[in-house]
């Protein structure tokens, strides 16, 4: 070996044993916790708050890796002067293990562990909107040495060109760590407590471990409080040169306590893979999966681009059954319906950016209704909306809500239940029906096909309907489906630029079996045969009493093969001639019966056009033809009161059968004035005869007292007088007889 060499290595061994003896020495020379006033000097000059160290700081020196530990005790440091009976940060221990020998030779900085015991930080917003971390961020406005002393950083700032070539760190461990933050002037608490996290060997560019378990605690002004135990873990791949940060198996575990909807407990579990890109300006979420019981949702995320985003992704909702996931929750529906949503998938595709958002797919599964389709919303500051929908069938039916009764209701001093409605009340109809504000500010476009409806009982089928709106104009042309062997076709214009909307509305029924209409509405055929109605109307107002009273425009009905259930012609003028001609005669006894007994009156035609005006109908021209009789007839319809008066004029047939109709063929020849009126719950209908069958004994007693006498054979004008007089007498008899 030569001498060169030998010299080499006696140096470096020199330079090593005094590195050695240095860094052993080096605690006994220092003592650091001659510098705690120093230190808390130095931290209150550069951000104004007072610090107290009352424990050691230690500096620990080992041979074995050239490793420093550093170790400071417990630490206080309070909060701003606006703050004084706050403490801002508290500490029981931090240390941090640091390899020298990686640092002084390569510029690596490499920590072996860091240890983290008992911090607390307490963050407090007043009643005035102050916050006691206000002057570290600086929000506020900074004291002269503050300022000096930022720009003597900023000077500093980029005088090393030399950067750290890597980061190696052995470990993380924190514990018991709690973070409450209080805001007085939105009346909440929220409190992170108990944080205890464990994070393995950081290298760039290598997978490492890390898991972490807390407490979450949020509490409101009205005292509503909700708890949550989380226990997460996950393994981190980052690159710091390439900003490239990769996040794979996390996992969060959560238990939520007093949930708002029904206080249950809540268990959920979310798991994803994340890749997170700064350098190319992406994000991607490969697979997000939630759960909570029952229920799962799958979804996928692109995101390119920060200054102009563009999003891509789809969510999926594997079948579950919602009345179980919520009767889990302690909820119960409160639909009649025990079979309604029983079942429950779907499938969305989204694509957007900042100024759009694209459903491109939807696909909706709920209990036997599917619904595909597509909607997008442009210009998200003052959004645009399209929607194109489709239903095969919906039974709205299976969602009625269970109506509430009062099983044991308490009786009034007049024996009926306590809050019982007065018959004939009517509900609430000052209630607003028509949004107005919402519509002045919706611009949109929509357009839904219902293949089969059932609502209400009613059965539609085919059911188009389009609408679209701005600037407070909405236009719905049109609303058609097939409707009991025929269709149904409603046009409408609703303007709500004006305080007060104003609507316009064009109504068509066409060939509509009304009986089977009625029947599946009502449980009753009230009316039958083949409806055709064509209504117009204007209207203003919000409320539904306001609509109705405003109400003015015309109306068309015709309806062929038809039958009336409450009306009951024939009984009601049988009835009342049978009370006419019997031994007890008394006043009032002709008015005919409700709309109780007697056969429904049916007819070949009846046609009635009529002008509405202020909510009430006014019909002149009703006409209705069957086989016993025809019809013509006047009268309102008032939808205000929901009142009826009509006066028809009633024809019987001359060639009534005498077996079937017995005792009204004599009264063939003879107009009778049948009365109708009531409430729409309550309508009375009578036939006046006595007029008729006053008339009708006139004549008779005028032909045979004109025949014995003589004057009707008469030509010259003295026995013209006398029958004059013969009848005025016949006249005053039958008055005498029947009544004035």
């Amino acid at each position: 070996m030569s001498k060169t060499v030998k010299w080499i290595i006696g140096i470096i061994g020199i330079l090593m044993a005094l590195v050695v003896i240095i860094s052993l020495s080096l605690p006994l020379f220092i003592n650091p916790n001659d510098y705690k006033e120093t230190i808390a000097g130095k931290v209150q000059e550069q951000i104004g708050r007072e610090v107290s160290i009352p424990g050691d700081i230690k500096l620990d020196v080992s041979l074995i890796g050239l490793t420093t530990v550093f170790s400071l005790g417990e630490i206080n440091l309070s909060s701003s002067k606006d703050f004084p009976e706050t403490e801002f940060f508290s500490s029981r221990l931090a240390e941090i293990n640091l390899a020298m020998w990686p640092l002084i030779t390569k510029k690596e900085l490499k920590i072996n562990k860091i240890l983290l015991e008992g911090v607390n930080i307490n963050l407090v917003r007043n009643q005035d909107g102050l916050s006691n971390w206000d002057d570290l961020t600086g929000s506020r406005e900074q004291k002269p040495d503050q300022k000096r002393s930022a720009e003597t950083k900023k000077k500093t700032e980029g005088k090393s060109s030399r950067k750290l070539a890597a980061i190696d760190i052995g470990g993380i461990q924190a514990r018991d760590i709690n973070i409450t933050f209080v805001d007085k002037q939105a009346g909440r608490t929220v409190r992170l407590s108990k944080l205890n996290l464990d994070v393995g060997h950081i290298r760039d560019g290598k997978s490492f471990p890390l898991k972490a378990n807390f407490d979450l605690f949020h509490e409101d002004s009205q005292k509503k409080s909700v708890s949550v135990s989380v226990d997460t873990k996950s393994n981190f791949t980052f690159f710091p040169a390439r900003q490239h940060f990769i996040v794979e198996e996390f996992n969060f575990k959560g238990r939520i306590q007093g949930v708002p909807t029904s206080g249950q407990e809540l268990d959920m579990e979310v798991s994803a893979d994340i890749d997170l890109d700064l350098q190319k300006q992406k994000v991607e979420i490969k697979k997000l999966d939630i759960r909570q019981g029952e229920m799962q949702i799958k979804a996928i995320l692109s995101l390119a681009g920060f200054s102009d985003p563009q999003l891509t992704g789809s969510l999926q909702i594997p079948g579950f059954s919602p009345r179980a996931q919520l009767e889990s929750l302690g909820m119960t529906l409160p639909f009649e319906d025990p079979k309604s949503l029983s079942r429950m998938s779907g499938e969305i595709g989204f694509s957007g950016s900042l100024n759009e958002l694209q459903i491109n797919q939807l696909t909706l599964k709920l209990d036997d209704t599917t619904v595909n389709g597509t909607a997008s919303v442009k210009n998200i500051l003052d959004p645009a909306y399209t929607l194109v929908i489709s239903i095969d069938q919906l039974d709205m039916d299976k969602y009625r809500k269970v109506k509430k009764q009062d099983l044991t209701p308490k009786k009034t001093k007049k024996g009926s239940p306590a809050g019982a409605a007065a018959p004939g009340r009517k509900r609430n109809g000052n209630q607003p029906v028509i949004p107005a504000d919402t519509l002045r500010n919706l611009t949109f476009d929509a357009e839904i096909t219902v293949g089969k409806l059932q609502a209400a009982k009613l059965n539609i089928t085919n059911i188009r309907l389009k609408a679209s709106g701005k600037d407070g104009l909405i236009r719905l042309d049109p609303f058609a489906a097939d409707l009991y062997e025929g269709g149904i076709r409603v046009t409408a214009d609703i303007d709500a630029r004006r305080k007060t909307p104003e609507i316009r509305i064009v109504k068509e029924l066409q060939v509509v079996q009304v009986g089977p209409m009625m029947k599946d509405m009502t449980g009753k055929e009230e009316i039958k045969g083949r409806a055709d109605i064509h209504v117009e109307l204007t209207t203003r107002g919000m409320s539904k009493d306001e609509l109705t009273r405003n109400a003015n425009g015309k109306m068309r009905l015709s309806l062929a093969d038809g039958e009336i259930a409450k009306l009951k012609i024939i009984d009601t003028i049988r009835t009342a001639k049978m009370l006419l001609g019997g031994a007890e005669n008394q006043q009032g006894s002709t008015s005919g019966a409700n709309t109780g007994a007697g056969r429904p009156t049916d007819f070949a035609t009846l046609t009635a056009t009529g002008v509405i005006t202020n909510g009430v109908l006014v019909n002149n021209d009703l006409v209705a033809e069957s086989e016993l009789m025809t019809v013509k007839g006047k009268g309102t319809v008032n939808l205000v009161t929901e009142r009826i008066d009509y006066l028809l004029t009633v024809y019987l047939a001359k060639y009534l059968e005498r077996d079937r109709e017995s005792g009204l063929v004599e009264l063939a020849d003879s107009p009778i004035p049948y009365r109708i009126k009531g409430t729409f719950d309550n309508i009375e209908q009578s036939a006046a005869l006595e007029e008729i069958l006053f008339s009708q004994g006139k004549k008779v007693l005028i032909k045979e007292l004109e025949k014995r006498l003589g004057g009707d054979k008469a030509k010259d004008g003295k026995k013209q007088e006398s029958s004059d007089l013969t009848g005025e007498l016949i006249n005053q008899g039958l008055k005498s007889l029947f009544g004035d």
